[in-house]
């Protein structure tokens, strides 16, 4: 049989799986994201289907209903609501929001399979809980299961590998360096040995990042989710056009207690010991920079935000970049092509994005800032240390203060962000910053000198300039306002990496 981690993943039989049209979904028109299956046997099911029988039943005869309403992801509970005779659907989703704070037009409601229409009555008798899913017309709604089902394991070849020796220790496993011989050709690889029973922690867990920032004590999956990260690098495997600047997969297979995740070996190291070996001239930087920006762009161009670029997180084979750790990837847009929003602050402090940082709250007080529509989406300061997205009301004005909708962000352009703080870093040996935050000093001193922050932090350090076409480039990539920020396929196009950009396509058009 299939891992214990893969039989706990199954997944609705009416599902399909489909990477870029929304994943896992239970309708053609992809607007409902299903997760992993209650962890219920059979036997218990037809327990609680009977005792629900009877409950009903009471029920009838008081003329009243206890609806039990539950996350169809996870079968966790959202409430419980008491229905009057022949309540109709519509008002159940009011109670819902009165006492969950789901709005009414996200929330789409199943029984026994079927979606009930507003309009409906409440089912009756209710064999079951009725099932609660959030309609991704609302970019604050994600699914962190997204990529666990694309994970494709086989049985580990036996004999076929010699271990070398430990390359570091992971959060999820140890790494090795491993020779592994196969068809009569031996190469070096790196294997990430996963416990099975780690990976089965995801089970049952809150798949919704917006509810697990701001309801804390929900049982939420590690920011840096294992079979996340398998599961990108499985479909990753299958594209026949996939970016060479991305760490190859050579396969999952699966053991006795654990799984081996085979990578390339990269005999270079990674970027953080280049940065701290000394500065990089310009030349090889730009060089770094063009590839890195190919693989994100690559991953962007097939709705994948990574989350975690860093300089440990890009490493050197013959030369060239190969981005890794998929860990904390997320599906960046929705079906329809809406840039999804998230809320939890992961990645490496120095290289994360201002915007990640996120009140835990549904809505916090701003001004207003100038130039920004009422209704629209504006970067601005939320507290006393941190830049936020928010979505203004409708009556909002420049310069008032009001309570605006915490937003969240999108992950494209923070991965855009997290490239620059990486050419920083190896441009000149250290972070701009420890953090994004307007509590940490330079930052704030960046964001204080406005459009010329980053030259005025340079001339303070005594430290020398890039070329000019180099330092539009980083300007830009750090740009405070995501909004503001270019994608990672403009960044490509800038005048500083576009003439490289073309030799490189001309060298492997002679190839």
């Amino acid at each position: 049989g299939s891992p214990l981690w893969k039989q706990q993943l199954s997944v609705c039989s009416a599902s399909r799986w489909d990477p870029l049209m929304g994943g896992l979904s239970m309708f053609d028109d992809g607007g409902l994201t299903v997760g992993i299956h209650s962890d219920l046997s059979s036997d218990a099911h037809g327990q609680e289907k009977r005792k629900a029988d009877t409950t009903a039943g009471a029920q009838m005869e008081s003329h009243e209903l206890e609806l039990e309403v539950r996350w169809m992801a996870t079968g966790n509970v959202v409430c419980s609501v008491t229905a009057a005779p022949a309540m109709s659907i519509s008002q159940v989703k009011q109670l819902v929001h009165a006492q969950a704070g789901i709005p009414i037009e996200d929330q789409r409601l199943l029984h026994e399979g079927r979606e009930l229409s507003s309009e409906a009555p409440v089912p009756s008798p209710l064999v079951a809980p009725l099932l609660l899913v959030r309609s991704v017309s609302d970019p604050r709604v994600s699914d962190l299961s997204h990529f666990r089902a694309a994970a494709d394991f086989e049985a580990l070849p036996p004999g076929a590998f010699t271990h070398v020796r430990k390359l570091a220790a992971g959060i999820h496993g140890d790494i090795f360096q491993y020779h592994w011989r196969q068809q009569g050709s031996e190469s070096a690889v790196a294997v990430k040995k996963l416990r099975a029973d780690r990976l089965g922690e995801v089970r049952g867990t809150e798949t919704d990042e917006r509810v697990v920032h701001m309801e804390p004590w929900r049982k939420a999956p590690d920011a840096e989710d294992a079979l996340t990260e398998i599961g990108v690098l499985s479909y990753l495997s299958r594209q026949a056009d996939v970016c060479p600047y991305l760490l190859r997969m050579r396969g999952v297979f699966a053991e006795e207690g654990s799984a081996w995740l085979v990578t390339d070996f990269a005999e270079g190291g990674d970027l953080f010991d280049l940065a701290v070996s000394g500065r990089v001239q310009e030349e090889k930087l730009r060089r770094y920079t063009l590839e890195l920006l190919q693989a994100v762009e690559y991953l962007h161009r097939h709705r994948i935000g990574h989350r975690d670029i860093s300089l440990e997180n890009i490493l050197l084979k013959e030369d060239s970049v190969r981005l890794m750790d998929f860990g904390m990837s997320v599906r960046s847009h929705s079906a329809s092509g809406v840039p999804l929003r998230f809320f939890r602050a992961v990645g490496k402090d120095s290289c994360r994005a201002p915007e990640a940082y996120c009140p835990s709250t549904a809505k916090t007080r701003v001004v207003v800032p100038a130039g920004s529509k009422p209704g629209g989406v504006a970067m601005t300061k939320a507290g006393s240390g941190f830049l936020c997205e928010v979505k203004l009301p409708a009556d909002a004005a420049p310069g008032q203060g009001c309570m605006a909708e915490v937003w969240g962000y999108a992950a494209q352009p923070a991965d855009v962000f997290a490239c620059g703080v990486c050419l920083f870093m190896l441009a000149w040996q250290c972070p701009p910053w420890r953090t994004a935050r307007l509590a940490d000093p330079m930052f704030s001193f960046v964001h204080g000198n406005g459009a010329g922050g980053l030259e005025a932090l340079l001339r303070h350090w005594k430290r020398p300039m890039l070329s000019p076409d180099a330092m539009g480039f980083l300007k830009q990539a750090l740009k405070l306002d995501p909004a503001q920020r270019p994608s990672a396929a403009a960044s490509l196009a800038s005048p500083w990496l576009a003439p490289l950009g073309e030799v490189t396509a001309a060298e492997k058009a002679v190839r």
